[in-house]
């Protein structure tokens, strides 16, 4: 079970009604609400500001979820931009969502560290997978072998989710962005996973360790993606903005790269010499 006391969501908004649909979108979760930043040593998990507390996006974890509320703010520091007027229904499904992935992280943490690995020290491996759930577990699992691993599993599992997600179900970013919105997302994943068409594609996982690497690549059976437009793009005016890519990169890997049609990534670790 997560501390409550140590997972904290901040609100600055000056609109009491919707600092009130944010709380009862958290209800009931393992997540302590404030109206200011938690001291050092405490996790934020996630920030929800107005225009004029958007200054309190700087600097923050890469886990934290962030939400920013303002009419004509395009900001690339916000997981999701919405519009001042916001539908109530959609700002408590996109709360939902944010707490949804904050608890997932602390989860896998959890998971990693009072877990030993199974199947002893992996020196390599080849693994197939389709759902999200399995994404999970291969997750913690090959980051148990891998230095930093409460780090490592967090990137890991957002390389695997993209791949069965984008890749395999063929869920567009635009298209995520839609059923977050709309509450419907893990519904549709499972609708797709069940359909005929989308029911015998794997993603292919292999898991390589050497004296001073780890290479770990992830192939899908997906069309393929424009990674290279992908890494210019910016964060919407109004919407959700995935960066389970960012996030792999700048707190999990060494480097993270995507090869061929963008269906298949390669993530290194460097290791340090004994």
């Amino acid at each position: 079970m997560l501390d409550s006391a140590r997972h904290v969501v901040c609100m600055q908004l000056a609109d009491a009604g919707l600092a009130e649909v944010v709380g009862e979108a958290l209800a009931g979760r393992l997540l302590g609400v404030s109206d200011t930043l938690p001291p050092d040593g405490e996790a934020l998990a996630i920030m929800v500001v107005d225009a004029s507390h958007i200054g309190l996006l700087d600097g923050l974890a890469e886990t934290t979820q962030t939400i920013l509320i303002a009419d004509n703010v395009a900001d690339d520091r916000a997981d999701f931009v919405l519009p001042a007027d916001v539908d109530h229904t959609i700002l408590k499904s996109v709360v939902t969502a944010a707490a949804e992935f904050c608890e997932q992280v602390q989860t896998l943490r959890s998971d990693v560290a009072r877990r030993q690995s199974a199947v002893g020290n992996i020196i390599s491996g080849q693994f197939a997978i389709r759902t999200l759930d399995e994404a999970r577990n291969l997750a913690t699992m090959l980051a148990l072998a891998c230095p930093n691993s409460d780090l490592v599993v967090i990137g890991l599992q957002e390389l695997l989710i993209n791949a069965v997600e984008h890749g395999n179900l063929e869920i567009t970013g635009e298209e995520k962005q839609d059923l977050i919105m709309e509450g419907r997302w893990r519904d549709e994943v499972e609708r797709r996973l069940a359909s005929e068409e989308y029911a015998d594609r794997l993603v292919q996982v292999s898991f390589q360790r050497g004296a001073r690497l780890i290479a770990i690549t992830i192939q899908d059976d997906g069309m393929g993606f424009d990674y290279e437009r992908h890494e210019k793009e910016k964060g919407p005016v109004e919407g959700y903005r995935g960066r389970g890519i960012a996030l792999a990169r700048d707190m999990s890997f060494s480097s993270v790269a995507y090869l061929g049609r963008g269906n298949l990534v390669e993530a290194t670790i460097l290791l340090e010499a004994e």
